[in-house]
């Protein structure tokens, strides 16, 4: 009786430990503070740029999401392009680092990593249209 109390207690000693350790998803560290990264300043300058200027005519009205800077927001929201539970998980956010059917996005050249964060981070913190 008392070798398989001892066998009981290791097994949850161990199952304990195996989970204590366990995390799908493990925070990601960013650069910036959440309250410090807002929509209207960072990234509707990222996106209206790079995503719906002239010179690339993809985003502006002729590709979804509509990202020129009168409708991004609406555009984003509407089309289900971010997820605030699982950020890294958002279409906007799988678009700008790994691609759209086989193609880099924005298809001129990839963003910058500092961009890439600023988007990352303001998805991490809600989302808002600030």
């Amino acid at each position: 009786m008392r070798n398989m109390i001892i066998k009981v207690a290791l097994l949850i000693g161990a199952m304990v430990t195996i989970f204590a350790c366990y995390n799908e998803y493990p925070p990601v560290a960013s650069l910036f503070k959440p309250e410090d990264v807002s929509f209207k300043t960072h990234v509707l300058p990222i996106l209206s740029t790079q995503c719906a200027s002239e010179a690339n005519e993809c985003h502006n009205n002729k590709e979804l999401p509509d990202l020129r800077d009168s409708s991004a927001y609406r555009s984003l929201t509407a089309g289900g392009y971010y997820n605030v539970v699982f950020p890294e998980e958002s279409k906007l956010y799988k678009a700008i680092t790994v691609g759209v059917n086989g193609l880099d996005m924005p298809p001129t050249g990839q963003l910058t990593q500092l961009d890439k964060d600023l988007i990352l981070t303001w998805l991490t913190k809600g989302a808002p249209n600030d």
